[in-house]
């Protein structure tokens, strides 16, 4: 069948689900896509037993009309990567305990966007009565009709753009992480061109956003740089784990405040992750390194030696002369 020859094609990323979990904000990157969404994303907070019922609006930037096949599915995040997301199989989205998939209802399967137009798309949430306090999350997408006659990986080559959605049932969450690694790339350095790497653990249940500093100390303790933790907020699933890099260039090795960037330094990182209370629970690292412009050194050190080597003939020629 159809439907199950496109869902042979599990890690297509969805975009849109990145960039909701960056910013909740959102749109595609393929060069042949000109379809719209609004909203680009939603977030709800909904009780058991509750209906809910909304629309999303496409529109069709591209000089044709065409159809589109309507999607609805939970997703999960690419291992170890925040703020990306892959589309769950038929099969895995129905073992999943957090897909809400099975809660929502469109009520159209194909729909046609004509060319410079709007598109209204209903749907609706029932949540079932028995389900227990969490997060839920399902993507209501869509994929061009089209491209169900061509074979191998073309059938999702016209994803078009969805809204994700997450759904928070009951008012008690638990929001708990675990910093597991902070690093720099390297140990020594020549330049200001510093990779910090922090791997975050989502421990609770529901998704979260962590932010934070980093700060740069020197060996007098002097500040001579802070550098913004996950600069694009980018977010992580519940259940999950997340790499973070972040980076410290600086032409300079003199900060602002007029501090030294030279020799061995000390970063150190603190984040927050709570939307409730989040001074509350701090997760922090340190890590060592050192900034050494070697061939700055050995420039001055020749500097120096051609000095003294100078100097001492001067004196040695005086010597001499005063002993003629």
């Amino acid at each position: 069948m159809i439907f199950n020859e496109v869902w042979k094609y599990k890690g297509i990323i969805l975009l849109p689900i990145l960039i909701l979990l960056l910013s909740i904000s959102s749109s595609f990157a393929q060069s042949d896509l000109s379809i719209g969404v609004a909203p680009v994303s939603k977030n709800l907070e909904l009780n058991p037993g509750e209906v809910y019922t909304d629309e999303i609006v496409f529109w069709n930037l591209s000089p044709t009309n065409d159809t589109y096949k309507v999607f609805v599915s939970g997703f999960e995040q690419i291992e170890n990567q925040p703020g990306t997301a892959v589309i769950l199989t038929p099969e895995d989205d129905a073992l999943t305990p957090y897909s809400a998939s099975k809660w929502v209802t469109v009520e159209k399967d194909f729909i046609t966007l004509e060319s410079n137009k709007n598109t209204k798309l209903k749907y609706t949430i029932e949540v079932p009565q028995d389900i227990t306090d969490g997060e839920y999350t399902v993507e209501i997408f869509l994929i061009s009709e089209s491209n169900f006659q061509q074979a191998g990986t073309a059938a999702f080559a016209s994803l078009a753009s969805g809204t994700p959605i997450f759904i928070k049932i009951g008012d008690e969450f638990v929001e708990n992480a675990e910093l597991l690694k902070f690093v720099s790339d390297k140990k020594m350095y020549e330049d200001i061109d510093v990779i910090f790497y922090s791997r975050i653990k989502n421990l609770g249940d529901t998704h979260i956003r962590p932010t934070g500093e980093i700060i740069v100390e020197n060996i007098f303790r002097q500040e001579v740089a802070r550098i913004p933790f996950n600069k694009n907020t980018q977010s992580l699933l519940r259940d999950t784990m997340g790499d973070y890099e972040d980076f410290w260039n600086q032409s300079s090795y003199l900060s602002p405040n007029k501090a030294i960037a030279v020799g061995p330094m000390k970063a150190s990182l603190l984040v927050t992750y709570r939307s409730f209370q989040p001074g509350f629970a701090v997760l922090n690292g340190e890590t060592t390194f050192w900034i050494i412009p070697w061939k700055i050194i050995i420039a001055i050190l020749i500097v120096i030696i051609l000095a003294i080597i100078i100097s001492t003939n001067k004196k040695k020629a005086r010597k001499k002369n005063e002993t003629n």
